[in-house]
């Protein structure tokens, strides 16, 4: 008589732990390349937050304190700022496309007592404040704490689009597609200076005029959904004992839109919020910027600093330096 047993004699639970090995097996592969495998992009532009996050916690109160998109990580001078208000300064911006949710998450429990928060925000901060996409799942590659900044719900999710992106980046570098591993020219996490602002670009010339992007704004200029997130940021700030200015970003003389910068403008005033400043100040001629609307190379970045500095001098909000 036979010893063997079929399979479909060992009962249901044998067939259900072979289920079980052979759906772990790729989720086994996924974690060995979490824990072992290349991070998702050669590019580590991304990989600065980790040191920005450093300086905010390590700065002590007060303190000048950045947020926004790329048009603050290209367009401005902290260490002027620094001079001006007698205060040190961390550059959180980085990219707009992160969103506002997240800019304000990332400031939980890191403001004290005379800091100041300055939100010089894109116009996506307004009519698209939360977000969820790839660059999110760049981020948290580098820097893994950076997923508490996350809803816990969207955690899981987030966790493991990013250990799909590691194998396939393994997968390119087993097959051979990845073979050039230099650095970006200024797209890199050493290209920021201390402060958090982006350095490595400001030898750049000026883009050509034709190539210059423009920008194609949505119709919507406020999303109902910024309301509560910027209330919540205000509610933070004040807390803290903090003071929170809302600012303009820099952008491109093709890109303006007076009528636009109005409307918002007067959206705020109805919420009871202002926006220091008025845009056409911030405007800069397309040849002051680079690749981008938001890219602003060395002559324009220190403009726009300056005439930062003027309006929070002169808006009686803001303590600066003795002399200025």
């Amino acid at each position: 008589m036979s010893s063997s047993i079929s399979s479909s004699d060992r009962g249901p639970l044998y067939l259900l732990s072979r289920a079980a090995l052979f759906a772990l097996l790729p989720l086994a592969v996924l974690l060995m390349c979490w824990c072992w495998g290349p991070h998702v992009s050669r590019v580590d532009y991304l990989a600065g937050l980790r040191a920005k996050h450093q300086r905010l916690t390590a700065l002590g109160s007060p303190k000048v304190v950045l947020i926004g998109g790329s048009n603050v990580t290209f367009g401005m001078d902290s260490r002027l700022l620094e001079k001006v208000l007698c205060r040190p300064v961390v550059n959180m911006s980085i990219h707009a496309s992160l969103g506002l949710r997240f800019m304000v998450d990332e400031l939980k429990g890191a403001l004290g007592p005379g800091d100041l928060v300055i939100a010089p925000l894109e116009y996506s901060a307004y009519s698209d404040p939360i977000q969820d996409n790839e660059v999110h799942l760049l981020a948290i590659d580098f820097d893994p704490e950076l997923i508490r900044m996350m809803p816990i719900t969207a955690r899981p999710r987030l966790f493991l689009g990013v250990m799909v992106m590691r194998a396939q980046a393994t997968w390119k570098v087993l097959s051979g597609a990845w073979k050039d591993a230099s650095p970006h020219s200024f797209f890199r996490a050493d290209g920021f200076n201390e402060q958090g602002d982006l350095v490595s670009h400001l030898d750049k010339k000026a883009w050509p005029s034709a190539e210059q992007e423009h920008v194609h704004y949505k119709s919507e200029i406020v999303d109902p959904e910024f309301w509560p997130v910027i209330v919540e940021l205000g509610e933070d700030v004040r807390r803290a004992g903090a003071t929170l200015v809302i600012a303009w970003p820099g952008v491109a003389q093709s890109s303006y839109r007076e009528g636009r910068a109005d409307s918002l403008r007067m959206a705020l005033q109805l919420k009871g919020l202002s926006i220091l400043g008025e845009q056409a100040r911030y405007v800069l001629p397309d040849s002051s910027f680079f690749d981008t609307h938001y890219h602003l190379r060395s002559e324009g970045r220190e403009m726009r600093t300056l005439t930062l500095v003027e309006d929070l001098c002169g808006s009686g909000v803001v303590r600066c330096c003795s002399g200025r």
